[in-house]
C-alpha cells in the first residue's frame, strides 16, 4: 500500500517537473514561434534578452560553486534555483497570452495563475531538498522581472496569439513521465564546471559550512 509520505514526494515531483528545462525550453521555442507570427518581435526581444541574462546570471552562481565552492554560507545559498526562474519566467507569459483576446480580468487570471504555479514550483524544490530558501527566493527575483518585461511588451499588441493546441501537447508530453530530463541541465552545468575548475569532483551543499572563509561571502 503506497505510503501518504509517498504520495505527497509524488505530489512534489509533479509540481517540480513544471519548472524543468526539458518541459520549459520546448514550450519556450513554440511560444517564441507563435509571438513572431503575430508581428510581437519587441515582446520577442524582451522576453529572450532578460531570460538569457537572466539564465547566465543562474549558470553563473551553479558554475561558481560547483566548481570553486563559492557560495553564501550565511543564507545557504549554493546557487539561484533554476526550476523557479524558469518558472516564473516562462509560465505566466504561458497563460496571460491564452487571453490575449480576453478581457483584462481573465487575462490577470491567467497570469495570476502562471505566477501561482511558479511559486508552486520553487516551494516543490524546498520541500524535495534540492534548494534553500535562498536558492528559491533568487529564482522568484530573477524570473518576476523577465515575466514583467514579456507581459509590459505583450499589453501593447493586439493580436491574438495561437499558444493552445502546440503547447497543450508539449504539456502533456511532460506530465507524461515524472523524470523527463531530455535536456540534463544540471548534469551539463556540473560538466562545465568541472571542465572549468579542474576539479575531478563538483563541490556540494555539505561543503558550502566547511569552505575556506575566502570561499564564502
Amino acid at each position: 500500500m503506497i505510503s501518504q509520505t509517498s504520495m505527497q514526494a509524488a505530489y512534489w515531483q509533479l509540481i517540480t517537473q513544471l519548472g524543468s528545462s526539458s518541459l520549459l525550453f520546448p514550450v519556450l521555442a513554440v511560444s517564441v514561434v507563435t509571438l513572431w507570427m503575430s508581428q510581437q518581435k519587441k515582446a520577442i526581444f524582451l522576453w529572450l534578452a532578460a531570460l538569457s541574462i537572466a539564465v547566465s546570471i543562474t549558470l553563473v552562481t551553479k558554475v561558481l560553486f560547483l566548481g570553486w565552492g563559492i557560495g553564501i554560507a550565511s543564507i545557504d545559498f549554493t546557487g539561484v534555483s533554476g526550476h523557479s526562474l524558469l518558472a516564473t519566467s516562462i509560465l505566466p507569459i504561458l497563460f496571460f497570452s491564452i487571453g490575449a483576446n480576453t478581457q483584462n480580468k481573465l487575462k490577470n487570471i491567467g497570469l495570476w495563475l502562471g505566477l501561482l504555479l511558479g511559486f508552486a514550483v520553487g516551494v516543490s524544490r524546498i520541500v524535495l531538498g534540492m534548494h534553500s530558501i535562498s536558492e528559491v527566493l533568487a529564482g522568484w527575483f530573477l524570473g518576476l522581472i523577465v515575466c514583467y518585461l514579456a507581459i509590459y511588451a505583450i499589453k501593447s499588441h493586439h493580436q491574438g496569439l495561437a499558444y493552445l493546441q502546440l503547447l497543450a501537447v508539449c504539456l502533456l508530453l511532460a506530465f507524461g513521465s515524472t523524470t523527463p530530463n531530455y535536456i540534463p541541465a544540471h548534469d551539463m552545468s556540473v560538466k562545465l564546471a568541472l571542465y572549468l575548475s579542474g576539479h575531478d569532483q563538483p563541490f556540494t551543499r555539505s561543503d558550502l559550512n566547511t569552505a575556506q572563509p575566502s570561499k564564502q561571502f
